[in-house]
């Protein structure tokens, strides 16, 4: 008899414990799919003729915001592009690019942690925009990473534009690491970024700190909790996306932290008035993340 009662006794705590599994894989089901459709954006206005504003000798304030609202190109790239010969084309193309109407796809890619993807018809990973000019220092983000319906997104800087290299911390158990620029094109989310009226060699210092003492730590979930203000480089032992590329610029005096809090996130840097929007792709130029 005592037996049978200490037996139901377990069987009530599994079957408890079990509820309460199911219950939480549930939740976060739900919260996923609440910010799903968060994660791109899609033009939801009407796609129109640029080339009159292409043609012109000089781009007026108001010639560059369209031109960003249709191109997902801002003012710098603009300018770099039109240098070219086949300027006009090329920004034909990322207008194609800005307007197309991606398949996406989420997987897993950590315990707690999805990513959405652009895909092909088979479901494989692709392409899904050009990317503007790039220098060092340039920053990346992008919507497309989350976390128990948290949209935390993720952040990389430029290392080596010639290479087309990144610096990152992708993963919890992984340390940070060099990456090919183009794995961004698959995101359907993208924002490039760079800081306002500096100067090309301070964002090479930028970047080349960066590479010297942020490549190769552990990744640490904790990172700036306790200590986010500008430790030593001898005294950071781990860190994660957004860290990565707030630290080295604020070695050289911008904080890019737009709200100065405890934590720094992609969101913030996103929203950092230091910085001028070079493209953007899925994500809408009035907010680019609200």
């Amino acid at each position: 008899m005592v037996y049978e009662k200490i037996k139901n006794i377990k069987y009530k705590k599994l079957l408890i414990f079990a509820m309460i599994l199911v219950l939480i894989f549930i939740v976060i089901q739900v919260m996923n799919a609440i910010i799903e459709p968060q994660g791109y954006f899609n033009p939801d206005y009407d796609k129109i003729n640029i080339l009159p504003i292409l043609n012109k000798k000089n781009f007026s304030e108001n010639d560059y915001k369209e031109l960003l609202y249709q191109t997902g190109l801002g003012e710098t790239a603009i300018d770099e592009i039109m240098k070219e010969q086949d300027g006009i084309d090329k920004i034909l193309e990322f207008q194609e690019d800005f307007f197309r109407n991606n398949n996406t796809l989420c997987k897993s890619i950590g315990i707690i942690t999805s990513q959405e993807s652009i895909v092909n018809s088979n479901g494989k990973a692709m392409y899904g925009f050009k990317l503007a000019p790039y220098e060092n220092g340039y920053v990346l983000i992008t919507k497309a990473t989350h976390s128990i319906g948290w949209r935390h997104g993720h952040a990389a800087i430029i290392t080596d534009a010639e290479k087309e290299e990144t610096l990152e911390a992708i993963l919890l158990g992984s340390n940070s690491q060099l990456q090919n620029i183009n794995k961004w094109r698959v995101y359907p989310s993208f924002i490039m970024l760079k800081l306002k009226d500096t100067s090309q060699d301070t964002l090479d210092a930028v970047a080349a700190f960066a590479k010297n003492n942020l490549a190769d730590i552990p990744y640490g979930l904790t990172v700036g909790l306790t200590s986010k203000k500008n430790p030593k480089p001898e005294n950071i032992s781990s860190t994660q996306c957004s860290h990565l590329v707030w630290y080295p610029f604020m070695q050289y005096g911008y904080d890019v932290d737009s709200d100065g809090s405890w934590l720094v996130t992609p969101k913030d840097i996103a929203n950092s008035d230091l910085f001028e929007v070079v493209q953007i792709h899925g994500v809408n130029p009035k907010e680019i993340w609200p």
